[in-house]
C-alpha cells in the first residue's frame, strides 16, 4: 500500500547517522576535555593545600573565599575592610560594611586616574606599565579598573591596582602566594610607609595565575596576633 500523504518511507524518517569515526573523534575529544578538566582540578586543589598548609604552619590566618567573577582581588580588599579594618577608614563601621568590590574598584580607579606619574621604587611612573590587554590608554586602563562598562567582561585587578589600593588606603597589602620555593610572601607598602611605625597589613592570599583570597585571623585560634592597627 502506498504511504500517507505528506509522510515519507521509512528509510528516510529520521536523520541520517552520524559515521562511526565522527562519533569516535566527538567522543575523545570530549574525554581528552574532560581529563584536562580533572587534572587542573588536582592541580588547584594542590595549590589550595599548599597554601592552607602554609598558613596553618607559619601563621594564625585561614583563608576566606570572595567573589569568583572576575571581581576577586577588590573583592578580598573589601573583605579586609568590612572585616578586619571597619573602624580605620572614614564612615566607621556602618560604611565599611557596605563595602563590596564596586567601592574599591571606585577607590581604586580614582587614584590611579588622579596619579598616573606616581613614580614607582625604580623610578619609573606607574602608568608606563600599562599592559594594552587591559586598555590601550591609561584612561580606558582606568574605567575598565572602575567597571564603568559592565556589560564587558571585568578586568583583573593586577600588580598595579595592588599598588593603587596600598596608597589609595593607606595601608601594607601582604599577599600570601601558592608560588613553590620559600619565597612566598610578598608586601606592597604605600608610599613614605615608615616600616620603624608598622600598621597592621591587609592580608590577601593568590591563587597562583588564577584568584585572589581575604585572609583573616583563624577562628579557632585561642591567642590571636597583636599587632599596632
Amino acid at each position: 500500500s502506498s504511504n500517507p500523504p505528506g509522510r515519507h518511507s521509512a528509510p528516510h524518517s529520521r536523520p541520517p547517522q552520524r559515521t562511526s569515526a565522527y562519533s569516535n573523534k566527538e567522543e575523545d575529544d570530549l574525554a581528552r576535555a574532560l581529563a584536562e578538566s580533572a587534572a587542573m582540578a588536582r592541580k588547584e586543589d594542590s595549590k589550595m593545600d599548599r597554601l592552607r598548609e602554609r598558613l596553618e604552619t607559619y601563621t594564625e590566618f585561614e583563608l576566606e573565599d570572595v567573589d569568583n567573577t572576575g571581581h576577586c582581588q577588590f573583592d578580598a580588599i573589601a573583605h579586609q575592610i568590612r572585616g578586619r579594618f571597619a573602624n580605620q577608614y572614614s564612615g566607621g563601621a556602618a560604611s565599611a560594611a557596605r563595602y563590596t568590590w564596586r567601592e574599591v574598584r571606585r577607590d581604586v580607579a580614582n587614584w590611579l586616574r588622579a596619579c598616573g606619574d606616581f613614580r614607582l621604587e625604580n623610578g619609573e611612573r606607574i602608568k608606563d606599565f600599562l599592559d594594552e590587554e587591559d586598555g590601550k590608554t591609561w584612561e580606558e586602563f582606568t574605567d575598565n579598573v572602575q567597571h564603568v562598562n559592565e556589560s564587558r567582561p571585568p578586568t583583573w585587578g593586577n600588580h598595579l591596582t595592588l599598588i593603587a589600593a596600598s596608597n589609595c588606603y593607606q595601608r601594607p597589602i601582604r599577599v600570601w602566594s601558592t608560588v613553590p620555593g620559600n619565597d612566598w610572601w610578598l608586601q606592597i607598602n604605600p608610599k613614605h610607609y615608615n616600616p620603624q611605625n608598622p600598621i597592621r597589613p591587609f592580608e590577601l592570599a593568590h591563587l597562583y595565575e588564577r584568584h585572589y583570597m581575604s585572609v583573616t585571623e583563624r577562628k579557632s585560634s585561642k591567642s590571636r596576633q597583636r599587632t599596632a592597627i
